[in-house]
């Protein structure tokens, strides 16, 4: 038998609500809002003030960060951007 999701479709809607984006990639909601923040994983479509992720989106984005991890140069500019923008929002001492 097939898993089914709440709604009882046996495969993942086009468009996905915050919640449910963040959970067909494996993550919990902060940290995948963190990553859209990043640029990692996609900003949202705004249907009319309801945002929704776009399934084949989150797809090319998981493909993209399983790239990212076999790729040691670009690892390194990412993990340097990440600490510019740390020290960028730190305040001054």
């Amino acid at each position: 038998m097939v898993d089914k999701l709440a709604d009882h479709l046996a495969y993942p809607p086009r468009g996905m609500e915050l919640e449910r984006a963040a959970a067909y990639v494996g993550l919990g909601r902060t940290k995948f809002l963190e990553l859209v923040e990043l640029g990692r994983m996609p900003k949202p479509v705004d249907l009319e003030g309801s945002p929704r992720w776009d399934r084949f989106d989150l797809d090319r984005a998981f493909d993209d960060l399983k790239e990212r991890r076999n790729d040691p140069v670009q690892r390194s500019r990412e993990e340097l951007r990440a600490r510019q923008r740390e020290q960028q929002q730190e305040p001054p001492r």
